[in-house]
């Protein structure tokens, strides 16, 4: 299924915690200075910076939303990116930090009622944990903590009318809630989810040209909206101008980089897309902050590229390619994915025989990104390409 968030989900609502306090709370410069300091290095992926900066922020003022939200954000962050939601332990972490996080902002809340950046941060933390547990398939308690980050987010904006950052997660919620995939809208009849995709849309571009903390992390959300093929939003151009904003601002993430190359592949710069992709490739292993996991990533772009213009034998060599340079790493959701896509590419080249052992190979993972359903009915009716073509560049789970 597709997923409600955008490919840098980790850093969604990563700019809430820097926004000044509101009311009578008014911090030293000193303190936004190390909050800043430590969520813009979640943003460049420096997880040691940013560790660094919030804990001082908790030394200081234990309890304060800053502290719990810019920690529980690095704990995410570095379970989606770093370690490719593929590290059970990681995710236990990630699960601990944010039960905490969530109970440490509700005792500040407790004791600054007024404080609308209290329920800005509990209310992307209650964010977070609906898409967490979406991901894995627990729509119910998903939605009921996306209600809670709804709740909380209004109530934000109740204190300051003026808090155009609020309209951030607003935007996230009534997009993707208007835009539920067929598989859970009996659920969603059931828990009465309900949402606006224009009005959406709206908020998001409120927030990307009047907020003050969250407006990168709009363009973000506005980059797959503007990707998502037959939609009404569909504008891959805009999309490419937003990445290009983001990557010059935040020049050091390699995954700021990855998405132009997603972004350039929707406006079909084939050439562009291969270039870039290689450049990404030779970055790993020589910039610190691309690492051996995103190898699969590369040649993902790389192999998808060769297959959109129908050059199928380049395809099988880069993805098989693919698979020996990550031999010996943990499976990830690029790699499975890129075996499921090499199963595609023998059954167009008419080697059936591998197409099946490759399928069944993906069958053999299990199933933490959702290809299962797409590999078990390619072992009963081979690949054929469709004819709007092979689709977009990232996995496409179910």
């Amino acid at each position: 299924m597709r997923k409600w968030f955008c490919i840098l989900t980790a850093v969604l609502f990563l700019a809430t915690a820097t926004a000044p306090a509101r009311a009578e709370l008014t911090l030293p410069p000193d303190v936004m200075h190390h909050a800043t300091v430590g969520i813009n290095g979640v943003y460049s992926l420096d997880f040691d910076t940013a560790q660094e900066n919030i804990a001082w922020v908790f030394a200081h003022y234990p309890d304060h939303p800053f502290a719990h939200f810019g920690n529980a954000m690095i704990a995410w962050s570095r379970y989606e990116y770093e370690f490719e939601t593929s590290d059970d332990n990681q995710r236990k972490v990630f699960e601990k930090i944010l039960d905490d996080s969530i109970d440490g902002i509700k005792r500040w809340i407790k004791q600054n009622p007024q404080d609308s950046n209290g329920y800005m941060g509990i209310g992307a933390l209650y964010g977070l944990r609906a898409l967490f547990n979406m991901r894995n398939r627990n729509w119910v308690t998903s939605y009921f903590a996306g209600r809670k980050a709804i709740s909380n987010l209004e109530k934000s904006l109740k204190l300051d009318p003026t808090y155009y950052d609020a309209y951030f997660g607003l935007g996230i919620y009534e997009y993707f809630a208007g835009t539920l995939p067929t598989v859970i809208k009996v659920l969603a009849k059931i828990v009465a989810i309900k949402g606006d995709p224009q009005k959406g849309v709206n908020f998001l571009n409120l927030a990307r040209t009047k907020a003050h903390f969250t407006a990168d992390s709009a363009k973000l959300i506005l980059i797959e909206v503007q990707n998502t093929r037959n939609s009404a939003f569909y504008a891959p151009e805009k999309s490419l101008e937003y990445i290009r904003q983001l990557r010059a601002k935040f020049p050091k993430n390699p995954l700021m980089h990855y998405v132009e190359i997603i972004c350039l592949y929707e406006t079909k710069n084939y050439a562009q897309v291969t270039e870039q992709a290689n450049q990404f490739l030779t970055l790993i292993g020589q910039d610190k902050f691309y690492k051996d996991i995103y190898i699969p990533r590369a040649y993902t772009a790389l192999g998808t590229v060769q297959m959109a213009q129908g050059n199928f034998q380049e395809a099988r060599k880069l993805f098989e390619e693919s698979r020996q340079k990550t031999k010996g790493q943990a499976p990830s959701r690029w790699g499975v994915w890129n075996e499921l896509r090499l199963g595609q590419v023998y059954d167009v080249l008419g080697q059936r025989e591998k197409a099946v052992a490759q399928y069944k190979h993906v069958l053999s993972f299990k199933d933490k990104w959702g290809f299962d359903d797409e590999a078990k009915s390619l072992l009963k009716k081979p690949y054929q390409v469709p004819v709007d073509g092979v689709g977009p560049l990232p996995p496409q789970s179910n």
